[in-house]
């Protein structure tokens, strides 16, 4: 069980710079309010990114997705109001299935 949190965590301090990243950038550098609309569309892609290479390197791991939507849920206290809880859920999901095709592509044979 260590062993798959250790294989973890990498990606998640990825993830963290890009869930936690980006609204401050926002928020310290007076962005326009259309980019800080866009930061939840944005994280959805970086799970989607990150999803896949973990996918890919390590095979599907199910801890990896819910692991990425807790990372998100302080997220949603600090940048954003209490309806963003739906985006902790469509970026786990996002998560779970760019694991399993990165899993696909890992067991692909050339």
């Amino acid at each position: 069980m260590k062993e798959r949190f250790e294989n973890t965590m990498g990606y998640l301090i990825a993830e963290i710079i890009f869930f936690y990243g980006i609204p401050l950038v926002c928020a310290f550098a007076n962005a326009p309010g259309w980019l800080y609309n866009a930061t939840p569309g944005i994280d959805i892609c970086a799970a989607l990114g990150v999803g896949f290479f973990f996918g890919k390197k390590h095979g599907g791991d199910w801890l990896m997705s819910i692991e990425t939507a807790v990372v998100f849920i302080p997220c949603i206290f600090a940048f954003y109001n209490s309806t963003a809880w739906i985006y902790a859920v469509i970026i786990g999901l996002a998560s779970l299935l760019s694991l399993f095709i990165g899993t696909v592509f890992k067991n692909r044979v050339r």
